[in-house]
């Protein structure tokens, strides 16, 4: 059964708006050379290492995409199996859509309706949490954090890879969920 995820006031066109910081987060945000197991493992501590400036904790899962390896994961004390499920449905979000996951969101915004973005939670979750992890071109992995709300785990994500890979992003400005 669907759960009903809490959906912002988001308008056609912060969602474009947010469409276009979204593409540019994701051109910047790629690794230069190669991604594997001590990347991921430095991209998610320096995720870890921003749990002090939140309010409440979260998990982190890193997956190879070649062969669906979960390449790190963490888990706070206070989370549990939900939040890798909701993780793992982020994830497929951001595959489905070929972006970060909050993606279909974004277009749903766009169409004007928001009602179906949400049907196939917790197994498609197009929130934010989920960021693919590019090498030039090529997706090799996706990042996912789950444990905070109104776009925090976005933020996560976004501020773990600009400390990885000594980098600014642009960041929206809009209730994006």
């Amino acid at each position: 059964m669907a759960q009903i995820i809490p959906t912002p006031q988001l308008t056609p066109e912060a969602a474009r708006v947010s469409q276009d910081v979204l593409l540019e987060q994701e051109s910047a945000l790629r690794y230069p050379k190669s991604f594997g197991a001590h990347e991921a493992l430095a991209l998610g501590q320096a995720a870890i290492d921003l749990v002090p400036e939140y309010e409440s904790a979260y998990t982190v899962t890193i997956t190879r995409e070649r062969d669906g390896v979960r390449m790190f994961q963490w888990v706070a004390d206070d989370k549990d199996e939900r939040n890798l499920l909701f993780a793992e449905g982020k994830r497929h979000a951001t595959l489905a859509a070929g972006h970060a996951a909050p993606w279909a969101q974004l277009e749903a915004a766009i169409a004007g309706d928001l009602n179906a973005v949400w049907a196939r939670v917790p197994d498609v979750v197009p929130a934010c949490g989920a960021f693919p992890i590019r090498v030039g071109d090529d997706w090799v992995a996706t990042i996912a954090v789950s444990g905070l709300n109104d776009g925090l785990d976005h933020e996560v994500i976004l501020r773990a890879l600009e400390r990885t890979l000594k980098v600014e992003v642009p960041r929206w400005d809009a209730p994006v969920a």
